[in-house]
């Protein structure tokens, strides 16, 4: 009996779109990783991502991060905290927001980053979202992930001890 195939993991600066075809001028958001801690646990891809794209074009998930300063001028979206009446509504406010601003640069012939704590691919539900847009064409920059430190602070090499994660919800 045959398993049906995994899906292949994403490589860093592959478009990740929701499975349907992506035109030349669809909106793209690259989303980079700020890593866990501070600015010098930036990924130099990511640091340049950042780097290129101009203060309007550039959109963090949160201020509340070591690392943001690194990015210069740009737009947060901290408000939708603020306002939104569930942490997913958060979420899907901040993915309804970029991709209007996805779209108005595309219209330009740029595109958004969106820069998030840590690793873009651990526990980041707007990335979630984000892969799920049909007619987004998302580029993922890799970063370090909180994990990443925990185990160098071990000294675990999590597959050779077998580590297992559990999400407590």
């Amino acid at each position: 009996r045959r398993r049906p195939r995994s899906p292949p993991l994403a490589r860093a600066s592959e478009p990740q779109g929701a499975g349907e075809p992506v035109s030349a001028a669809a909106p793209r958001v690259v989303v980079v990783g700020l890593g866990p801690a501070g600015p010098e646990l930036i990924t130099a891809a990511a640091r340049q991502r950042g780097d290129a794209a101009p203060p309007e074009s550039r959109f963090t998930r949160t201020d509340r991060h070591p690392s943001v300063a690194s990015l210069g001028a740009h737009t947060s979206f901290d408000h939708h905290y603020e306002t939104a009446a569930s942490v997913e509504d958060v979420y899907t406010a901040i993915v309804a927001d970029l991709r209007a601003h996805a779209a108005a640069a595309a219209a330009l012939g740029g595109e958004v980053v969106y820069a998030v704590p840590g690793s873009p691919l651990v526990a980041e539900r707007t990335v979630e979202l984000l892969r799920g847009a049909f007619g987004v064409d998302l580029v993922i920059e890799t970063g370090l992930s909180f994990l990443d430190l925990a185990w160098a602070r071990l000294g675990v090499d999590p597959l050779a001890a077998g580590v297992r994660l559990v999400d407590g919800h």
